[in-house]
């Protein structure tokens, strides 16, 4: 009798032995499989992910130029003016769609941002840019519109390669409108070439100078600092200020002023994000008064007015 128990207890230990012995096992294995599957799994995921941000951003694009195509399609079809309610509910549109746009845009620029630190372990490094001159605008004979943005796309490529940023500066004649109702269109051409000219003068030699639309003109400066290209946007702003602008060489003296507003342009970014922060500063110039000039931090979001 005492044989059998001794024997059942043998028994039951061995089980339990064989019990932990396999748990232990398939932990172990369990855990080895987890190890080999986990690469594979991630990978898979992110493929996922990936194919779904791709599809997202193919319909996102599709309908963003289709929103174009219609706008054309309105703006050709209408045989009046919209009604006022009409044209808010288009401009509110418009607002939300460029406040999503711009928010996608500068997070894009933060990774862009994130990347470029770890590409660029030793610092940036200056660079020179071999500018696109024409086709040109045929009153001033400066880089037009199309030249511009042609140059804006190369500043930002360079400004990619070479870890480095930029600026652009864009500024406006102040009440151009006033100037040639008093002085005459082909007047107010003769002294925007001049004030062409100042500008020309007053930036640095790699920079360039170009007019975008009217009373509208551009200076793109190349691999500046912050704190440096804010600097040579002040030295426009005082030399435009401080020139004496005759239409004739023997004629009165006449008042010209511009507003300006100046944008850092970051590397790998949009160029319509540093358009727009251009824009925006330009924007608190002219509401502030003549003679003004905004800075728009592209870090911290600050518009600061200079001078």
């Amino acid at each position: 009798m005492v044989i059998s128990m001794q024997a059942v207890a043998v028994s039951d230990a061995v089980l339990w032995v064989g019990l932990a012995g396999l748990i232990l096992v398939s932990t172990v294995a369990g855990f080895v499989a987890g190890v080999q599957c986990a690469p594979w799994l991630q990978e898979r995921a992110l493929k996922r992910a990936a194919r779904h941000v791709q599809r997202l951003f193919e319909f996102t694009a599709q309908h963003m130029e289709r929103t174009s195509q219609l706008c054309q399609m309105l703006s050709d079809a209408a045989t009046s003016p919209l009604a006022s309610a009409q044209w808010d509910r288009l401009d509110t549109a418009r607002k939300k769609l460029a406040d999503s746009w711009k928010g996608m845009a500068e997070r894009q620029v933060n990774s862009s941002s994130e990347v470029a630190g770890e590409t660029c372990p030793t610092g940036s490094s200056q660079f020179h840019i071999d500018w696109a001159k024409g086709p040109v605008d045929a009153t001033t004979q400066l880089p037009n519109r199309e030249t511009f943005e042609t140059n804006l796309q190369q500043l930002i490529q360079q400004s990619s390669e070479h870890c480095h940023p930029s600026g652009v500066l864009l500024f406006r004649v102040d009440k151009s409108d006033q100037l040639a109702r008093r002085y005459g269109a082909d007047a107010l051409n003769v002294l925007q070439s001049k004030l062409a000219t100042v500008v020309i003068k007053a930036a640095r030699n790699e920079d360039l100078v170009c007019r975008l639309d009217g009373d509208l003109f551009a200076v793109l400066i190349p691999s500046v600092s912050p704190l440096a290209g804010a600097r040579v946007a002040e030295t426009i702003r005082a030399a435009v200020r401080d020139h004496a602008y005759r239409v004739e060489a023997n004629g009165p003296e006449v008042l010209l002023t511009a507003s300006f507003g100046y944008a850092v342009c970051l590397p790998a970014e949009p160029a319509m994000l540093v358009i727009d922060r251009a824009s925006e500063a330009l924007q608190k110039s002219q509401s502030a008064g003549r003679n003004q000039l905004h800075v728009h931090d592209a870090t911290n979001r600050l518009v600061a007015r200079i001078g």
